[in-house]
């Protein structure tokens, strides 16, 4: 895995988007555009290999609470662009007071985090309208756009993004998915410890009970390939094409596309 050459630091989920290839042969520039995970742990080594991706700008996805917790590294030739996709009342965050231990609510299920995919190209569109803006602005390259773990908002970006680049679905399900390999030691040490702390704590533990909670538990942990073509079929219900998508949606004229276009692809 460390000899794909996408693959910046494997443990900041931290990786470039350049290589992905448009149903025109054309393909995503390297050294551009990259997606990751939170910054705020990076070692030495790793902090170097980040640097040296000579970012003009960061796009945060995350909300203040988390960049409190976790903040991006300061870099002073970098400007840092905050954009929260998601409020602390959505079903992620709702959910995630499971993995902290907290109780959750019985009627939700893992199907919670599909809906979040789900209301990404519907209801919570807005949010992702701004974000757009600065992620089309060529003078804003290189840049790199996350959230905490850089699967979920920081996946919907991406597929929002490669989605109007005309890249390849099956491309786009590939990337997204990347993290699982990328995070699959940290993700299963949490699994565990979930479980363990079910077994412990639920009331009459069935394992149906408790095997229902752990369905919920791995869709907040791992990406899954339903939540991304959830996506697609959004976009496809909702707006009919891409281009749509593109234009009507996310508010991204034809001149704009174009231009990103013509800068971020390559023959």
């Amino acid at each position: 895995m460390h000899h794909n050459p996408k693959i910046i630091v494997p443990n900041a989920n931290l990786r470039d988007l350049g290589g992905n290839k448009t149903q025109t042969g054309m393909e995503v520039k390297t050294g551009y555009l990259f997606r990751s995970g939170h910054l705020s742990e990076l070692g030495e080594e790793d902090f170097k290999q980040f640097k040296n991706l000579q970012l003009k700008t960061i796009i945060d996805l995350r909300r203040p609470s988390e960049t409190e917790k976790y903040p991006t590294p300061n870099l002073e030739e970098v400007e840092t662009l905050n954009f929260s996709v998601s409020s602390d009342d959505n079903e992620f965050a709702v959910a995630a007071n499971f993995l902290n231990g907290e109780q959750l609510p019985t009627e939700i299920t893992g199907k919670i985090i599909e809906k979040y995919f789900k209301n990404s190209v519907t209801k919570k569109l807005d949010s992702y309208i701004p974000v757009f803006e600065s992620l089309t602005n060529p003078d804003n390259f290189p840049l790199l756009f996350h959230c905490v773990a850089g699967k979920d908002r920081t996946g919907i970006v991406s597929a929002f993004l490669l989605g109007i680049l005309d890249v390849d679905e099956s491309m786009i399900i590939e990337d997204y998915l990347l993290t699982n390999k990328l995070r699959e030691k940290e993700m299963r040490l949490k699994e565990k410890q979930v479980r363990d702390h079910l077994v412990e704590t639920t009331e009459n533990s069935s394992e149906t009970l408790i095997e229902e909670r752990m369905e919920i538990a791995q869709s907040l942990l791992y990406a899954k390939e339903n939540f991304i073509t959830s996506v697609f079929d959004e976009v496809k219900k909702n707006f009919g094409t891409w281009d749509n998508f593109r234009l009507n949606g996310l508010k991204i004229s034809d001149e704009r596309v174009k231009e990103l276009k013509n800068f971020l692809l390559t023959d």
